[in-house]
């Protein structure tokens, strides 16, 4: 079954492209315009993995990822933002984010990060009966 993915974007040209990508990839993707949307999605679908821009209308990302970690919620979070300034990074990970890309990104970069989020997340294989 594929990975489902919560892509939140509010800049129109990357979130259709990033979705279109994603889908191609492989993955089930469900893609909203603002952080309000997200947070009601993630709460409905629980997907496997987030993907947020930070700078959203209404609920920001960095805001969507603290709520979210504040009710328990481990699903993995990737940030995406135009913010490039360390203490931006900082405080995207500090908000409780697993990984950072800044825009412009490489779709394959975005792609591996996803990759490794998911296998951090996953549960362990069991070890082989001896």
């Amino acid at each position: 079954m594929p990975h489902t993915v919560l892509l939140a974007e509010d800049d129109r040209a990357i979130r259709n492209a990033l979705e279109r990508a994603l889908t191609l990839e492989g993955y089930r993707v469900t893609a909203v315009a603002d952080g309000v949307e997200a947070l009601a999605q993630a709460h409905r679908s629980r997907p496997d993995v987030l993907v947020l821009d930070v700078m959203m209308p209404g609920i920001d990302g960095l805001q969507v990822c603290r709520v979210l970690r504040a009710e328990g919620d481990r699903t993995p979070v990737l940030m995406l933002t135009a913010l490039v300034e360390t203490a931006d990074r900082i405080a995207g990970l500090d908000a409780g984010a697993d990984d950072y890309v800044v825009k412009p990104f490489d779709v394959e970069e975005v792609f591996a990060r996803l990759r490794a989020l998911l296998r951090r997340a996953a549960p362990p294989e069991p070890a082989p009966a001896p």
